[in-house]
């Protein structure tokens, strides 16, 4: 659900109107959520599939082969025209951009360094609207997304402080907040890169004023579970289902299962 939101959040902070369906799984690329976020292919509404890639880092010659690679076969098996978008923490000055298969056949994908934007210029901004009480803007909600990643910034550091400021409820209703905390959650992985400790430190600070706290500490492993599997068979919703019959067993409120799930109260109560 995360990843899904997160994809969903950077098509729109790249000017990308097209809609995430549900993930795309093949006998070569399964989404998993066991111990780290892995990257995964996404089916869009025009039957595009698009395959998301995070790097820690500068990106090298062997790490777009592997991409390339990696595309390739999924046009072969799907079928489908497959879309390749890398999202790296390092440099582009550094980094390689084009991997050369051949003298005709070059492979670039979509390339985004959020080092080349100024963390901290974006997150004084926001702070400042917050202070003279001025509404934010789409674009202030993907920043206190994104800002982590960004340049000028401590990553740790501006971590813990975007993740408390989504929590003010004068700022943000419940629906805004839970749509941002989804996309927090993948940041936050990518933040702690292994460091579990660091992990469950950024997770208090985003699920520290939502009901939806509880349930992802007493049920983490087991809905990433149901996600993974039943986007083996199915796709998305038949996941979606199980978490709402095991949200409804703990008496939450349809409207939270539904804002979560993206399921329809009718269909919650059906189920």
């Amino acid at each position: 659900m995360a990843l899904i939101a997160f994809a969903q959040t950077m098509l729109s902070a790249m000017g990308d109107t097209r809609k995430v369906v549900r993930f795309y799984p093949t006998e070569l690329i399964i989404p998993t959520f066991q111990q780290k976020f892995m990257d995964g292919v996404l089916e869009l509404e025009d039957g595009t599939l698009t395959n998301i890639e995070f790097q820690t880092g500068d990106l090298d010659e062997n790490f777009l082969l592997r991409c390339a690679q990696y595309a390739t076969n999924l046009r072969v098996i799907s079928g489908r025209y497959v879309e390749t978008k890398i999202l790296s923490t390092g440099l582009r000055i550094n980094s390689e951009k084009i991997a050369i298969i051949s003298k005709n056949f070059h492979f670039a994908p979509e390339l985004f360094f959020y080092s080349e934007f100024d963390g901290l210029e974006k997150l004084i901004n926001i702070k400042n609207k917050i202070k003279n009480k001025e509404k934010l803007s789409a674009s202030d909600h993907y920043d206190l997304i994104f800002i982590p990643l960004m340049g000028n910034v401590d990553g740790e550091e501006v971590a813990v402080e975007v993740f408390e400021i989504v929590n003010n409820q004068k700022v943000f209703n419940k629906h805004e907040q839970i749509l941002i905390k989804k996309c927090q959650y993948v940041v936050a992985d990518i933040i702690a890169d292994g460091d579990r400790n660091l992990f469950k430190k950024f997770m208090e600070k985003i699920y520290m004023l939502t009901m939806l706290s509880g349930y992802l500490e007493e049920r983490e492993d087991e809905l990433f579970e149901f996600v993974r599997k039943e986007a083996e068979d199915d796709g998305m919703k038949k996941g979606m289902e199980n978490i709402a019959r095991n949200m409804k067993s703990k008496s939450y409120p349809y409207s939270e299962i539904s804002d979560i799930t993206g399921l329809t109260i009718e269909e919650i109560e059906k189920l």
